[in-house]
């Protein structure tokens, strides 16, 4: 046997799971944790309308007596036990009945439901455009730190990140709808209706994604790869889309996601009030001014459960960008 031989090392099996298993295993955990969340979500709901305060005393006219009170607490069920009126509110709630908004005089469900597409639409143009904004901008900065390119962008960025949404939306309004007149000033008229609104997030939200992409991408330049790279006679352009770009997508991501969960976790609804545009948020604020609560409990329901999915997305993809992560 020669020396080679000898010292040759035995071939080692892998181990696995050394990534943490599969994606089945950490999608049941997060919607596990999900469903545990909603469930959360949906018993502070009903504590805050049937303990904090009397719903009786809400749905009531102003100048009703006491009987009318108790009349309407015996037709909503509000004289029952209050585990009763738990475990009724829980079972309704995971059948889809969320009541009858006293308000539109139709189904909660059904009045959220309507309005459920626009957000949802404003929210993903939105945070694309978010999304644009600040990676293309965060590398480019990044990538040459110290330019006039970088003070200037980043200055950008740090202010529409002290700017609140609904004056920016305001702003946005004053120059683009009344003083040149290239846009409506509210509601959802036509495709450009949502110009002003997606841009508002997207100036928003995407001056937070610009600082987090910028300083990746500053790490990244500053790695020894990038040296070698240059080294070689590599072009600027490959060197940062072509390296620096992977090396930054799980940031880019992960920051992106949280942004979008940021939106349903209530940022649209000042915006798409401001802009009166038909969605989620508008049906909540005026549902909150009308004391309508079984609008406010499905809209905020809802809301809720677009988070959960929403932040399993955001973690599923962790795993697609960068499998060496491990699920917990």
């Amino acid at each position: 046997m020669t020396a080679v031989e000898k010292t040759s090392p035995l071939p080692v099996r892998p181990r696995r799971g050394r990534t943490g298993g599969g994606l089945g295993p950490l999608l049941l955990r997060r919607l596990r944790d999900g469903v545990i969340t909603l469930v959360l979500v949906v018993a502070i709901i009903f504590i805050l309308a049937h303990v904090v305060g009397d719903p009786a005393l809400v749905y009531a006219p102003i100048d009703a007596t006491d009987e009318e009170i108790e009349r309407i607490a015996r037709n909503f069920g509000l004289d029952r036990p209050f585990h009763e009126r738990f475990g009724s509110y829980f079972a309704d709630v995971f059948t889809g009945d969320f009541g009858e908004s006293m308000w539109q005089q139709r189904p909660a469900l059904q009045a959220v439901g309507e309005a459920l597409p626009d957000t949802v639409q404003l929210t993903l143009v939105g945070i694309v455009g978010a999304a644009v904004f600040g990676i293309i901008g965060g590398i480019l900065a990044g990538s040459r730190p110290g330019s006039l390119f970088d003070r200037g962008s980043n200055f950008l960025s740090v202010t529409a990140l002290s700017v609140p949404n609904f004056w920016l939306g305001l702003l946005l309004i004053v120059v683009f709808a009344v003083q040149f007149g290239i846009f409506p000033t509210s509601g959802r008229i036509g495709p450009s209706s949502i110009v002003l609104p997606a841009l508002t997030i997207a100036i928003v939200h995407g001056g937070r994604i610009f600082q987090l992409v910028r300083s990746a991408t500053v790490e990244e330049m500053s790695k020894p790869y990038v040296r070698v790279a240059r080294s070689k006679g590599f072009p600027h352009r490959r060197v940062l889309w072509g390296h620096v770009l992977r090396n930054t997508g799980l940031t880019t991501a992960t920051i992106a996601g949280w942004e979008y969960v940021r939106l349903w976790g209530g940022a649209v609804f000042a915006i798409e009030y401001v802009f009166a545009w038909p969605g989620i948020g508008t049906l909540t604020i005026n549902a909150a001014h009308r004391q309508d609560f079984f609008v406010l409990q499905a809209a905020v329901i809802i809301a809720g459960a677009f988070v959960i999915v929403a932040n399993l997305i955001v973690d599923l993809l962790y795993r697609v960008i960068d499998n060496r992560i491990k699920a917990s």
